[in-house]
């Protein structure tokens, strides 16, 4: 007697379950098809955004750079400007100092100043220049205009001019003396007499040689405090320079000095 049970499947379900073994991996593999492609594309559209962002940041800084440099241009093309304007002031003023006290058969001071009859605006501005011209003479730094190369640029010179410094030195007191001597023929020849405010301002009446003064004394003062400050600046560089040196340089394994 056969002892094995038979298969009493019907045949139907026998079909479905091949169908079933058979179309199940499509099915699998097609429901992650979506997925890796999303993935897929969102990955190219991050890497673009990157490389997006990534030339943005390169344009902006291509454009700070050029900002930049351009507002060094026009800084210094104002600097340049002021010089220039400064240089043509100078000139003119030099041109007054030269009338007053170098030309050659024109009387003295004191008669130069009457011809001239100068305003209070233009002595001290005289004073301010003969103070920088002396300044200069003495060899002490300053910062001047140049051409190089068909360029303008600035540059710090500190050269003593013995020739220029005999020269301008002592013509601030001159200068003071022989206005002293208008302002007091002034007085003598109008005494109490009223003086409008505009003519006081302008003429500067007879005071002049008292504003003059004060001027002189005003920019030397200004010049030694500045002159002591860095003084000040550079001892204080010094002490701290000691106070902490350097560390020594030690040589790497291979017995060089970084």
């Amino acid at each position: 007697k056969n002892t094995l049970r038979k298969d009493t499947t019907p045949p139907s379900t026998i079909m479905k379950v091949h169908f079933i073994t058979l179309i199940l991996p499509v099915l699998l593999s097609s429901a992650f098809v979506p997925q890796f492609i999303s993935k897929r594309v969102v990955g190219q559209k991050s890497s673009g955004l990157f490389s997006t962002a990534q030339s943005e940041i390169e344009k902006l800084r291509q454009r700070a750079k050029e900002l930049r440099e351009s507002a060094q241009r026009d800084e210094h093309s104002v600097h340049l400007a002021q010089a220039e304007k400064k240089a043509k002031e100078d000139g003119k003023t030099d041109q007054l100092i030269h009338a007053l006290f170098f030309e050659e058969g024109a009387g003295s001071l004191v008669d130069r100043l009457h011809k001239k009859n100068l305003s209070i605006d233009t002595l001290e501005r005289i004073v301010d220049r003969l103070d920088e011209r002396e300044v200069i003479a003495e060899g002490k730094e300053h910062v001047c205009l140049v051409e190089k190369d068909g360029k303008a640029t600035f540059e710090r010179v500190s050269k003593r001019d013995e020739n220029e410094l005999a020269k301008i030195q002592g013509k601030i007191e001159d200068l003071i003396e022989g206005v002293k001597v208008l302002d007091e023929e002034f007085r003598a020849k109008n005494g109490q007499k009223h003086v409008s405010h505009t003519e006081d301002q302008h003429w500067g009446s007879d005071k002049r040689h008292v504003r003059l003064t004060s001027r002189a004394h005003e920019i030397r003062r200004e010049r030694e405090e500045q002159f002591q400050k860095r003084l000040e600046e550079f001892y204080e560089a010094q002490r701290l320079k000691k106070d902490n040196p350097a560390p020594p340089k030690v040589k790497d394994d291979h017995g060089f000095i970084p």
